[in-house]
């Protein structure tokens, strides 16, 4: 008896220990290693540059790769399942400090390293006051109880609408409705009269257009 439950507990212990584990995904649509394996640990396979709140991932390898950027509350904020590109970039959706999980799946044994990185204020500095692209940052936090930030950045001025629409498209909140100069903005979303669930916020300038996903939690 005593042996049987010895059993069952080590039993439950490695099923336990890689649901804790944050890995690249080649496999799913969730990251993490829940596809067809999980990967081998090697250090130094993994190197990372941080620029604002771009980090830059390079793998040591020539085949495809893929990566997740962690927060430090164990959220994924980042992912890329699957790229030729080396490296590539994931973007943080805000200052702290993230691990970095990236590898590959071929050539066999796949492998994958962490690694941390931190980014500061001083390391982001002031958002560009004349950017020279398009887009939409992720919002921060994101899950997000009852308000996050969402942040922007326009090449040239044109009129600008930021709204806010629930799972079904129904509008539930409109941030920007005018003409924005040139820059980088903020915005404040606040939920405190919405229902948990899945939103999406749409960004529009010009002929450009650009939607991302955030998640209320109550």
């Amino acid at each position: 008896m005593k042996y049987t439950i010895l059993l069952l507990v080590i039993g439950i212990f490695l099923i336990i220990i890689p649901i804790n584990i944050s890995q690249p995904d080649f496999n799913g649509s969730n990251p993490g290693c829940d596809g067809s394996g999980c990967h081998t640990l090697e250090d130094g396979l993994v190197s990372v540059e941080a620029t604002g709140l771009d980090v830059a991932i390079t793998v040591n390898t020539t085949s495809t790769v893929a990566g997740e950027l962690v927060d430090a509350s164990g959220t994924v904020v980042a992912v890329n399942n699957s790229t030729g590109n080396n490296p590539f970039t994931l973007t943080a959706p805000g200052p702290g400090v993230y691990t970095v999980n990236a590898g590959f799946k071929n050539p066999n044994p796949r492998r994958w390293d962490s690694v941390v990185v931190n980014i500061s204020l001083t390391n982001i500095g002031e958002y560009p006051s004349n950017p020279t692209v398009f887009k939409l940052y992720d919002n921060y936090p994101n899950p997000f109880n009852p308000s996050t930030t969402i942040r922007y950045s326009i090449p040239e001025a044109s009129f600008t609408t930021l709204i806010v629409y629930d799972a079904l498209g129904n509008e539930v909140s409109s941030l920007v409705n005018e003409t924005k100069s040139a820059g980088t903005f903020e915005v404040i979303f606040d939920a405190k009269n919405l229902s948990s669930g899945i939103y999406y916020y749409t960004l529009q300038s010009g002929s450009i257009t650009e939607t991302k996903k955030m998640i209320l939690t109550k």
